[in-house]
């Protein structure tokens, strides 16, 4: 990567935060991962390419960033067989209030991954699937630091107690394949759920501009 090109990176990055956080302008795309680096306080990192170690977002205060504030869910699926060690990785696509779009990664069945699916079963139970959230994100102080994670609308946490019950008793039997069984579950609900409803706000704009 060259320096003209990290500068670029920087910018964007810089930008991004600053949208994330109630700031504004421009169109760009990220792809962020989820607890990546342990030995980092931060829980969010860009992939940059051909970077050997993704980087940190930080605040510009120098706190790391651990919010997402209104954006909405328009795309997520997961991924199979990725990278060395052939990972199921969740993709949940998120666009901000100023339409920049952006990826956010995690394996399918990391604690972080089931609470944002939680609260998103959370917003389609309540018909909100297109609903602006609050996306929170944290490390915990367990021995391997998992990263955890909420989904808020009006400062209200969102979710699914079923699922929440179903998550905790397949984790105590120690269950992976029910937990990947309910993840995929999940996802695929999701999935049809944000398809349908992005229909059908083309389908008003179409019918607003025809008349």
């Amino acid at each position: 990567m060259t320096t003209d090109t990290n500068a670029l990176a920087i910018n964007e990055t810089t930008e991004m935060i600053a949208d994330f956080a109630g700031g504004s302008s421009g169109d760009v795309s990220m792809m962020i991962g989820v607890g990546v680096v342990k030995e980092s306080d931060a829980v969010f990192f860009q992939y940059l390419g051909d970077q050997t170690e993704p980087a940190a977002l930080m605040l510009p205060k120098g706190r790391p960033l651990t919010y997402m504030n209104n954006v909405t869910l328009t795309g997520i699926s997961i991924a199979e067989d990725i990278g060395e060690f052939k990972a199921t990785k969740l993709n949940i696509y998120l666009t901000t209030s100023q339409g920049r779009v952006t990826l956010i990664t995690s394996g399918l069945n990391t604690i972080w991954s089931q609470c944002i699916i939680n609260g998103l079963m959370g917003l389609f139970n309540e018909g909100m699937i297109y609903t602006p959230f609050k996306l929170e994100t944290w490390k915990g102080n367990s021995k391997m630091k998992p990263c955890f994670g909420a989904i808020k609308v009006r400062g209200a946490r969102v979710s699914d107690q079923m699922m929440y019950d179903q998550l905790t008793e397949a984790r105590t039997d120690g269950n992976k394949a029910k937990v990947t069984a309910i993840m995929r579950d999940a996802v695929e609900i999701l999935s049809t759920a944000v398809k349908v409803e992005a229909t059908k706000v083309e389908t008003e704009e179409v019918n607003e501009e025809t008349f």
